[in-house]
């Protein structure tokens, strides 16, 4: 299995350097935005709504040469087992499947909540270099 580490680019205040910092992807994909601002989202397969507290699988995946991560399919743990696997692996593409919990985030500026990956667990790792062109 590939390593679980990640680099990404942060810029500074100045934005005149940039500083590259090395993470687990746990610790990149905890807080990260899942489904459409407010305070649920639903499961990929069954359409179940998910909120705060419930125990998800996220299938998460970040481009060769990009620092973003996006996280388009949110499951239930009754759709999906995350002990499958990454599917089909794309080349180019660094992907996971992940157990975790969705949590609130309040952002206080806009007078809004978020749900957000926590207590983010890797099941599986696609390492960029694994799969095909598609």
């Amino acid at each position: 299995m590939a390593s679980n580490t990640h680099e990404t680019d942060a810029e500074t205040e100045t934005d005149s350097e940039v500083v590259r910092v090395e993470a687990a992807v746990e610790q990149v994909l905890n807080g990260l935005q899942v489904g459409l601002p407010g305070a649920t989202t639903t499961c990929a397969y069954c359409g179940r709504q998910l909120h705060d507290g419930d125990c998800i699988t996220v299938y998460a995946y970040r481009k060769a040469g990009h620092h973003h991560w996006n996280c388009p399919r949110v499951y239930c743990r009754s759709c999906r087992n995350s002990d499958d696997g990454v599917p089909t692996p794309t080349l180019g593409t660094t992907e996971i499947l992940a157990t975790a919990f969705l949590g609130i985030m309040q952002v206080a500026a806009a007078q809004t909540t978020r749900l957000a990956l926590t207590d983010v667990e890797v099941q599986s790792y696609s390492h960029p270099s694994d799969g095909s062109e598609g």
